[in-house]
């Protein structure tokens, strides 16, 4: 079953140059990202409170699917999916 949080768990990422995480802190673990899957940007709300992120679907090194956003706005990370 795949676990979704709307508003997404915060985490502590680490990003590369092109800002794409290398790895996160989640549950007290750090998972190291093996590959970014997807990346896309989203901005929206525009007529209400206003939304801008940036997602990356990745791969861990130990197989973990997630997807995780950037804030922009808020400069936070935060986790919204962990596929099984």
């Amino acid at each position: 079953m795949t676990r979704f949080w709307a508003d997404g768990l915060p985490i502590t990422v680490t990003q590369d140059d092109g800002a794409a995480p290398t790895s996160f802190a989640w549950r007290g673990q750090r998972h190291a990202v093996e590959l970014v899957v997807e990346r896309w940007r989203m901005d929206g709300g525009w007529w209400g409170r206003r939304a801008w992120r940036e997602y990356f679907q990745c791969l861990t090194a130990t197989g973990l699917l997630v997807l995780l956003y950037h804030d922009v706005r808020a400069g936070t990370w935060r986790l919204q999916r962990v596929y099984d």
